[in-house]
């Protein structure tokens, strides 16, 4: 019998943000059994259902083993050194012709490090300032309010569960997420929460649906889907007419208190708590509630972070953290910075690139990418400096990007599609090449591009537990093959790249190990975190060192009053007042929320694991009682959902958890495509992104609205003919 080892290693499927300790079994080089590290600092040996079934991701006979070749009668297979040298001559025919802006990169929700750092200085590489990735359709508003704010967007603050007294969440059902913010690797969510309301704390959750996570809060406001801004513009202003603000610590780090103070002051509490739907002494006791604790946060995420003024939104959460004294305290919202520096090895080729604003609209960078929801347009443009090749790590765009249609029409026109992906997607069916990436398991990583956002500064290695399976390959060094034949440098490094052209003259590779090694931190070595299961974690900062290392701004103190976020502010309250979406309301008299999240469908790649989706529904939007029974409607019944956008055909599911004025689906299905996903085709359900946006964005950040939308609903029958054919 087959000798059967044990490896120490960490979760990942798709886009999970825990990596959960785990120990994998592994026998003649196949993964065979998976359960919980124990002795993992961070999980303890805890699991969700992702893990339990992480078998049937990573042995999955669907997966993308040889490279895919679009002919004229279908796709064929190839060989690797002739899809490389394909792509890169043609990269470089395409630039040539076209100009370096014909080149186009996307990293997705799957994508670790070191595909973000190709995508990132493969456009550079050509020239392009395009590059684009998944924070850009929900995230990039705390990068343009943290530039403004802190002086640099990378400062993402971080709610300290472990320490507060208060935690106010909107727009976020961790529980199911397993995350209090993006990117907090938190797997024990649940017990993070309960153990707030053990040490006598609370919790506040705001969010227009009952979930799990509301499920054991101290208190739900169930506010109106898009209307986040102005409750906090509610809380704000209750803490400051009643002089519950923090005045010394204000004093001492803060300027543009006064600019708040106006805009405060013509706030109608009576006029909030409509706009809102809450009772306003609702509103009152949250403010108060929050002021009073000896530490509190305020957080949001994507329930939020994808519905209307997102940018002014986050903005707002930062200044009632701000005005409370609770940035930079214990049980506030903390920022330590890293364990590792990512630009001392990337610095070179970063400082190459093109970041010139958007072509389409004018947008500028924010976290190394321009705006998603411009890609489709300069795509179909009629100019000659369009968008004409893209290549895809990780991700998978027809789904997740809004206006489905467009996208459609915008994958077909280009000249040049490139996937790397463990599956041939839904986006891979439109692509000229589908490129056999290896899975987390199959490789040696570590996840540096996060770990400012891990609550204390660790480093963690994840060995590689079986060989690649197939023809899966690093993109690392695909990459470099491919660099080589477009005559491009390798991560935008002429340096780096000459390293490439030797180690191919000695039938190597320029390893990925280097890049790990250039970003270790003084003191520690690469081969010490290797040897070292479940991490290093590095001495915390000391008190003073937020306001002295990671606040850039020219005081060094935090910039409340960002002069065109008071501007939009201003004309944000003065829309609302005047009923700037009563016409839409008329038409359209709904709120479709689209950004719940699933924990067995947390994204396209588990919609293949069997034993994760087998109890999960396809998707279906979820109404309230007394809407239903106004449209006659049951369960199980079909709708037309419409919004300006488009429409979509979908059951319904009826619930009293939801508001009546709200209709909620899900998102990441529509698996209408002639993908390698056998199981995801046979229930391919709906894309509600067919409903949604790429021109009604964000004023900012151009980040689409997924949520809040206005939209109706109508049985996809006459509702007498539903009637006579029910017993």
């Amino acid at each position: 019998m087959s000798e059967t080892t044990t490896v120490r290693t960490t979760c990942k499927v798709g886009a999970c943000e825990p990596y959960c300790g785990i120990e994998v079994d592994v026998r003649d080089g196949v993964m065979v059994a998976v359960r919980g590290d124990k002795q993992h600092p961070v999980s303890k040996g805890y699991m969700c259902v992702k893990g339990y079934n992480l078998l049937e991701y990573q042995n999955d006979p669907d997966r993308l083993l040889h490279p895919l070749r679009k002919t004229s009668t279908g796709f064929e297979r190839a060989d690797w050194e002739t899809a490389t040298t394909d792509i890169g001559t043609r990269l470089r025919s395409i630039t040539d012709k076209h100009g370096p802006d014909s080149v186009a990169t996307y990293w997705g929700n799957a994508a670790d490090s070191a595909n973000i750092v190709l995508a990132l200085t493969t456009a550079g590489a050509f020239g392009s300032r395009n590059t684009y990735n998944v924070l850009s359709l929900e995230f990039t508003d705390r990068g343009a309010v943290a530039q403004r704010v802190y002086g640099d967007e990378g400062v993402m603050v971080q709610p300290d569960a472990n320490h507060t007294s208060h935690a106010l969440l909107l727009g976020t059902n961790p529980v199911v997420t397993q995350g209090m913010a993006l990117l907090q690797r938190r797997p024990r969510i649940r017990g993070d929460l309960r153990d707030i309301q053990r040490r006598g704390g609370t919790l506040t959750v705001v969010d227009p649906r009952q979930t799990e996570t509301t499920a054991f809060a101290d208190h739900h406001l169930a506010i109106r889907p898009g209307t986040d801004l102005y409750f906090l513009i509610g809380l704000i202003s209750h803490i400051l007419r009643s002089d519950l603000a923090d005045q010394a610590w204000l004093g001492l780090h803060t300027e543009g208190l006064e600019e708040w103070s106006r805009i405060t002051a013509g706030v109608d509490l009576d006029w909030v708590a409509k706009t809102c739907d809450l009772p306003r002494r609702v509103i009152e006791a949250e403010a108060e509630r929050f002021a009073s604790a000896p530490a509190a946060f305020a957080t949001t995420r994507v329930g939020v972070q994808t519905g209307p003024n997102t940018t002014l939104t986050e903005w707002a959460v930062t200044t009632l953290n701000a005005i409370t004294g609770n940035i930079a305290k214990p049980g506030g919202m903390i920022f330590h910075g890293g364990a590792t520096d990512p630009a001392q090895f990337l610095l070179d080729g970063l400082l190459r690139n093109n970041f010139t604003p958007s072509r389409i609209g004018n947008h500028p960078h924010i976290f190394g990418g321009l705006p998603a929801t411009v890609l489709a347009d300069d795509i179909l443009s009629d100019d000659e400096d369009r968008v004409r090749a893209l290549i895809v790590y990780a991700g998978n765009p027809v789904i997740s990007f809004p206006d489905t249609k467009k996208m459609e029409a915008a994958l077909e026109r280009l000249d040049l599609l490139v996937c790397f992906d463990i599956y041939h997607s839904d986006t891979g069916s439109f692509a000229d090449w589908s490129l056999p990436a290896v899975t987390q398991f199959e490789k040696p990583s570590m996840h540096f591009m996060v770990d400012k956002y891990e609550p204390v500064r660790r480093l963690e290695w994840k060995p590689q537990v079986v060989p690649p399976t197939g023809e899966a390959r690093l993109e690392w060094e695909a990459m470099q093959d491919i660099c080589v034949a477009a005559d491009a440098p390798f991560l935008n490094n002429p340096a780096l790249h000459e390293k490439v052209l030797e180690h191919r003259a000695r039938d190597t590779y320029y390893p990925e190990r280097a890049m790990y090694e250039g970003v270790m931190p003084e003191g520690v070595t690469l081969d010490e975190v290797i040897d070292t299961p479940g991490g290093i974690e590095l001495p915390a900062e000391g008190a003073g060192a937020f306001f002295e290392q990671h606040v850039k701004t020219q005081s060094g103190k935090l910039q409340l009053a960002p002069a065109d976020l008071v501007e939009g502010l201003d004309q944000a309250l003065a829309d609302e007042a005047a009923g700037h979406e009563a016409a839409a309301s008329q038409e359209f008299p709904l709120l479709l929320i689209s950004g719940q999240r699933q924990l067995r469908s947390f994204n396209t790649w588990t919609h293949n694991m069997p034993k994760l989706t087998a109890p999960l529904a396809e998707p279906t939007a979820t109404i309230h009682p007394d809407l239903a029974s106004k449209h006659g409607l049951v369960d199980g019944d079909k709708i037309q959902l419409q919004t300006s956008v488009g429409q979509i055909k979908i059951g319904v599911t009826i619930k009293e958890s939801i508001r009546p004025d709200t209709v909620a689906v899900p998102q990441f299905w529509g698996h209408h495509y002639q993908s390698g996903q056998s199981l995801a085709r046979k229930r391919p359900g709906v894309n509600v992104n067919q409903l949604h946006s790429t021109v009604e964005v964000d004023h900012y950040t151009a980040m689409p609205m997924f949520n809040a939308r206005p939209c109706r609903i109508q049985a996809d029958v006459d509702p007498g003919q539903l009637a006579a054919a029910r017993p």
